[in-house]
């Protein structure tokens, strides 16, 4: 069985059950809507559980600016990256609206997964995720201005979208500034692209979230606006 077979059938929910029926002590966490849970940089030893709600992860860029690189909602964890050093964590972590978590100490975490089968395999696709969400963000990077808004718009679709009746809508949080930090394109020029997406019948922008009426155009989009590489 090939690795992405093996991380594909890992089902992290149930080693989350785990954790939850163990007398694990934890302290629970409410954060209200653009508060600051972890901060880039700051040396970190907890394991988080989202309970429910929505957070950022954010990186500082070259020019002093926050670029987000990822999104998590309910039933997700983070802070296993931390487990063997020390080292500071990162990236920002930022409630995008009202969150609850569960927040352990990382030893106790670590004892659990050296006593149990799935523990290996939890950190491995922690990291084997994490691994492929930065090279979606990096590949990004290489895009021209609007095929970036398109690949941030699918990236969020594939990673905390909400299938609807009418399509992929984004979770209650995530606005087109956030967007706009992911794709790295100014706020402006992403409206501009947002409308022509929205004229072309493949969005829609009102009333709130932002809903992907056709996924299928959208990827489309992806080769109509290929710029090839020097």
């Amino acid at each position: 069985m090939y690795v992405a077979d093996l991380v594909k059938n890992f089902n992290g929910e149930k080693l989350i059950e785990k954790i939850t029926e163990l007398d694990i002590p934890y302290k629970t966490a409410s954060y209200k809507k653009n508060e600051l849970i972890v901060e880039e940089g700051k040396i970190d030893t907890h394991f988080y559980i989202i309970d429910s709600g929505l957070v950022s992860f954010s990186v500082t860029n070259s020019d002093k600016l926050q670029v987000i690189t990822r999104f998590l909602n309910s039933n997700s964890w983070f802070g296993s990256a931390n487990y063997l050093l020390d080292s500071p964590f990162q990236f920002n972590v930022t409630a995008l609206r009202d969150t609850k978590i569960r927040i352990y100490n990382r030893n106790d975490i670590l004892r659990l997964f050296q006593s149990d089968s799935d523990g290996f395999w939890f950190l491995y696709f922690d990291g084997y995720t994490q691994m492929h969400e930065r090279n979606a963000l990096i590949e990004i990077a290489h895009h021209n201005p609007r095929r970036r808004l398109i690949s941030a718009l699918l990236y969020i679709a594939n990673t905390v979208g909400i299938k609807t009746d009418d399509g992929i809508s984004f979770p209650r949080g995530i606005t087109q500034n956030h967007l706009a930090l992911v794709s790295q394109v100014p706020r402006t020029r992403a409206n501009v692209e947002l409308q022509k997406l929205r004229e072309q019948g493949i969005i829609r922008l009102k009333p709130k979230p932002t809903v992907i009426l056709d996924i299928l155009k959208l990827r489309e989009q992806l080769e109509i606006h290929r710029t090839p590489r020097p």
